[in-house]
């Protein structure tokens, strides 16, 4: 079988140039999100597992759920519908995130960091990352005690690991 990540990648490439085309990246970003995250709920699972649904119901329910709005995005969801995809919602809404940042010239930064970052804190750390990377970046904040002190940046695949752990262990490393 597929992997979903796969079986995504043509549904995102769709969306996504329905929602170029019709210059609503964020509607579409939002609505495709609110769906990944409408079908993590338990009482919609409930509702999509239940076969008394017609499709078209299913179709208007999610609908409602993510805030499907224009005549394109609800016949997004009834051919998701159709074709028994909505299990692949959540890689469906990566890969949409992938393509419109990379339309957009965006950079997604995930730092998470020893202490909570204050507004200064983070403007520096995306100052210093637009600089390096040349694109405009999406900053996502996390907060993990067990580094000690200093950050751990991830973009994409690259990883820099500035904290505390992460020196220490590469010290202890360097000592076996």
């Amino acid at each position: 079988m597929a992997e979903p990540s796969t079986i995504a990648r043509p549904y995102a490439e769709a969306a996504f140039q329905q929602a170029k085309q019709a210059s609503d990246l964020a509607g579409w970003s939002r609505m495709i999100a609110r769906l990944a995250a409408g079908l993590q709920d338990p009482a919609t699972s409930r509702i999509l597992a239940n076969p008394a649904f017609a499709s078209e119901k299913l179709v208007q329910v999610l609908a409602e759920v993510c805030g499907a709005y224009s005549a394109e995005q609800k016949n997004f969801l009834q051919l998701l519908v159709s074709n028994e995809r909505l299990a692949v919602a959540a890689p469906l809404a990566d890969a949409f995130e992938a393509l419109r940042n990379a339309h957009e010239q965006v950079v997604d930064a995930h730092i998470v960091s020893a202490f909570p970052l204050d507004a200064l804190q983070q403007q520096s750390l995306m100052d210093v990352l637009r600089a390096k990377y040349g694109k405009q970046v999406k900053l996502s904040v996390e907060v993990d005690e067990s580094l000690i002190g200093g950050v751990v940046i991830q973009i994409g695949d690259e990883v820099m690991d500035a904290s505390i752990r992460g020196k220490v262990s590469q010290l202890a490393d360097a000592l076996r």
